[in-house]
């Protein structure tokens, strides 16, 4: 393979990597490491950030209400009563839609029956005593 230089490069992996960018897989050890240090900054975090809302509890200073969140908390409860008011119109609608085809459904089923009716009497020779509509 003395002819062919770049044959013998291509079945090495360390030599298709330039130097310095070969990595190793990390081991069970390494991550374990690395998953405590980050455990451990995501506890200091937390801590620091919930340092102010713990002090002002202990103190008796609750947080102040902005006009921003008096205003989001109003405007969150006049949706609800709206939602609420929406759905019982809807309820209300749909139970009325129900009652109209059940209506329909019997009068359909009447018009059926009547027309059955003088169907079997013309079949017969009767006289139908019912007027046609």
């Amino acid at each position: 393979m003395d002819g062919y230089p770049g044959l013998a490069r291509s079945r090495d992996s360390a030599a298709q990597c330039p130097e310095g960018e070969a990595q190793e897989a990390p081991s069970t050890i390494e991550m374990t490491r690395r998953f405590r240090m980050a455990a451990l900054s995501l506890a200091a975090t937390s801590t620091l950030l919930l340092t102010p809302v713990i002090a002002a509890e202990a103190a008796g200073d609750g947080p102040q209400e902005s006009s921003i969140s008096t205003h989001a908390t109003s405007f969150g409860e006049a949706v609800k009563r709206d939602a609420k008011v929406v759905g019982a119109k809807c309820k209300e609608g749909a139970h009325r839609v129900a009652v109209a085809a059940k209506a329909v459904g019997h009068e359909v089923a009447t018009a059926a029956k009547r027309g059955a009716a003088e169907t079997r009497a013309a079949f017969r020779g009767d006289k139908s005593g019912t007027p046609a509509s």
